[in-house]
C-alpha cells in the first residue's frame, strides 16, 4: 500500500464574511502524527518512506508559504484601500490645510500686534518711571546750584585777582544761572 500526499482542500482557509477574522484549520496530516514511526525492513522501503516524508515536508512548507502569501496580499489590499480613501479625502485635507495656515497667519499677526503694544506700553512706562526718578534729582540739583554758583564766583574773583582769563568760567556761571 503506497501512501499518498493529499494537498489541503480549498475550504481549509476560509474568510468570514462580516468583520470576522481568518480561520485556518490545521491540515489533517499534521494533526495525527503516528508515534513511533515504523521503519521498513528493506532498503527500497526505507527510500520510499524517506521520499514520502520529504514530500510531506515540502508540501507543508508550500502550504505555509501559500498562507504567508495570502496574508501579504491581504495587507497590500488594506494599504491600497487606505491610499484610495486618502485620495478621495484629498479636497477635504487641502481645505483643512488651508484653514490651518490661515489660522496660523492670524495668530502670528495677533502676536505681533500684542508685542508692539507691549513695547509701546514699556516705552511709556519706562519714560514715566524715568521722569519720576529725575524730578527729585532735578529739584535737588536746582537747590544745590546756588552753592555751585557761589563757589564758582569765589574762584572767579581769585582768578581775576591773579590777572588770569575767566571767559570759560563766565559761560559756566551763565548756564547755571539760567537753569
Amino acid at each position: 500500500m503506497k501512501p499518498t500526499i493529499q494537498p489541503l482542500n480549498r475550504q481549509a482557509l476560509s474568510v468570514l464574511p462580516r468583520g470576522g477574522g481568518v480561520s485556518v484549520r490545521p491540515p489533517q496530516e499534521l494533526a495525527t502524527v503516528p508515534t513511533p514511526i515504523s521503519q521498513p525492513r528493506t532498503v527500497w522501503g526505507l527510500k520510499r518512506q524517506t521520499r514520502f516524508y520529504r514530500g510531506l515536508t515540502e508540501m507543508t512548507n508550500a502550504h505555509s508559504g501559500y498562507l504567508l502569501a495570502l496574508a501579504e496580499r491581504s495587507k497590500s489590499f488594506v494599504a491600497a484601500a487606505r491610499a484610495a480613501h486618502e485620495v478621495a479625502e484629498l479636497p477635504e485635507i487641502c481645505e483643512n490645510d488651508t484653514d490651518v495656515r490661515r489660522l496660523r497667519r492670524e495668530r502670528d499677526l495677533i502676536d505681533a500686534r500684542r508685542e508692539v503694544e507691549e513695547a509701546k506700553y514699556g516705552l511709556v512706562a519706562t519714560t514715566s518711571e524715568l521722569d519720576k526718578l529725575r524730578r527729585p534729582l532735578l529739584k535737588k540739583a536746582a537747590s544745590s546750584n546756588t552753592a555751585a554758583i557761589d563757589a564758582l564766583m569765589r574762584h572767579k574773583v581769585d582768578l581775576e585777582a591773579l590777572g588770569e582769563d575767566t571767559a570759560e568760567l563766565d559761560e559756566t556761571l551763565a548756564t547755571l544761572q539760567r537753569s
